[in-house]
């Protein structure tokens, strides 16, 4: 059985999506704070993909369920996957290492969707890393710490930046 604050925080989330579909539908979207109208851009860029749009159409209806869709074996949600651009939008604007790895990226002929496919991978891992240890009494710390050098690496190191760049695809096919 889910947990019935899980349940309403994925009511509230849906409520945000909703909200957010329904200023970009109505071309209000610099009404929204600045966090929103970051995510808002992040779903102007995928709203060609089939899952995406049916997810924000149907976002009040879920009434808190989890919207997941199965593709390659596993499941995976659409809109975790806009958010997540949305984060790295807000990166980018306010951590000059993030913003560097994402210009060298883009300089050496990675477009700016799959940069940010990129950075929001190694993002997750390394949210996915801290609350593992902090779930395990562990340093967190040391998470952020590999994050910082991943960036680095981004930024200087031409065969991490590519071996990254192939693992990190900028496919969407799970979503179409």
């Amino acid at each position: 059985m889910d947990d019935p604050e899980l349940t309403e925080l994925r009511r509230l989330v849906g409520q945000h999506e909703k909200l957010v579909f329904e200023a970009i539908k109505t071309r209000r979207v610099a009404e929204l704070p600045h966090e929103s109208q970051l995510y808002a851009q992040a779903i102007q860029e995928h709203m060609h993909l089939t899952h995406v749009h049916n997810s924000l159409e149907f976002a009040d209806l879920r009434e808190g369920a989890q919207y997941e869709i199965t593709a390659a074996g596993k499941a995976v949600n659409p809109l975790a996957h806009v958010a997540a651009h949305a984060a790295v939008k807000g990166q980018l604007e306010l951590d000059p290492l993030v913003r560097a790895a994402f210009e060298t990226l883009v300089a050496t002929g990675t477009t700016t969707h799959h940069a940010e496919h990129v950075l929001s991978a190694l993002l997750l891992e390394t949210e996915w890393e801290t609350a593992r240890a902090v779930e395990a009494g562990k340093d967190p710390e040391k998470a952020q710490k590999r994050y910082i050098r991943k960036l680095e690496k981004l930024i200087q190191e031409i065969a991490y930046r590519k071996r990254v760049t192939r693992q990190f695809g900028a496919d969407h096919s799970a979503f179409e």
